[in-house]
């Protein structure tokens, strides 16, 4: 059968963001979040379970998840396939406004739950820092490291760097917490519509022990094949694919216009050297193969 791309945030929403799937939810969270013992998370309440009527032009609302732990934190995950300019900042606006959001009028600030941040991309966010698909951040003093708060934190999260390191060091990715629900939400393409056979075997391999896989995989299953759900699928993702070829569109335009500029002030400075070693106008345009009209002007600006 033909499984869904979780990697679309319709998909992803319907998954790990369902109170009926909570249980799923929970499981991702603490892998993600490297969570055991008596540090797991044993319970979530969604604060943000409607999904808006899909519309033809593939436009959703409110496609990230957002729970509050029994351990009092809120946890929001958002994942992109799309590359977004300024995530960091975007991502850091988004967390300030749920953090602020948690505190009613009258109350003390140290009341405020620790609020996590997490997004999983498949771009690398910081492509010249690191090539770690897992990174997390907090705030730290610079010489000395220790926390300003335990209340802020971001983990981030690269499909496209963790694929990388499936191909290579499947071994070393195994020993993460997290892999499982990784390999789930890259083993399918939304654009060639493929699914990387390998690493469902994988699944199917670690869902012989894995309840919480197990189940994950009988409801991806499950949303794969619901006819209703598959339409609202795919008006997403013809929306997505359409703001994709529009932004390479856009970058490309502005390849060839950066270039173009480029070219005309190579053009202009070498009209103002010859110019300045005495050639005449009409001999810089018999060697540039350009009328002297077009030299006058350049030199003019």
């Amino acid at each position: 059968m033909q499984y869904l791309d979780l990697k679309m945030d319709f998909m992803f929403k319907q998954l790990f963001g369902h109170p009926s799937r909570k249980s799923i939810t929970m499981a991702f969270l603490n892998a993600i979040l490297h969570r055991t013992g008596d540090d797991r998370i044993v319970d979530v309440q969604f604060e943000n379970t409607e999904l808006t009527k899909e519309t033809e032009d593939g436009k959703t609302g409110r496609l990230d998840v957002i729970v509050r732990t029994n351990r009092g934190e809120r946890i929001h995950v958002e994942i992109q396939i799309i590359s977004q300019y300024g995530m960091p900042e975007r991502l850091l606006y988004y967390w300030a406004r749920l953090f602020s959001s948690s505190l009613s009028k009258g109350e003390r600030y140290d009341t405020l739950p620790p609020t996590i941040m997490i997004a999983i991309l498949n771009y690398p966010l910081f492509p010249h820092e690191t090539d770690r698909f897992h990174t997390v951040f907090h705030i730290r003093e610079d010489e000395e490291q220790f926390l300003w708060s335990e209340h802020l934190e971001f983990h981030v999260l690269d499909l496209s760097q963790f694929m990388v390191k499936w191909k290579k060091y499947r071994r070393e990715v195994k020993q993460s917490p997290e892999w499982p629900w990784l390999t789930m939400l890259s083993a399918v393409d939304s654009r060639t519509k493929r699914m990387d056979e390998d690493m469902f075997r994988e699944l199917e391999g670690i869902a012989m022990t894995e309840q919480e896989i197990l189940e994950a995989l009988e409801e991806w299953q499950s949303l794969s094949v619901d006819p209703e759900n598959r339409y609202a699928y795919e008006m997403r993702l013809k929306w997505l694919l359409d703001q994709l070829s529009n932004i390479r569109s856009s970058r490309e335009e502005g390849l060839k216009e950066g270039l173009k500029k480029g070219r005309e002030e190579g053009i202009k400075e070498t009209i103002r050297k010859m110019s300045e070693k005495g050639m005449s106008v009409a001999e810089i345009a018999h060697i540039l193969d350009m009328t002297e009209e077009d030299v006058h002007e350049r030199l003019s600006e």
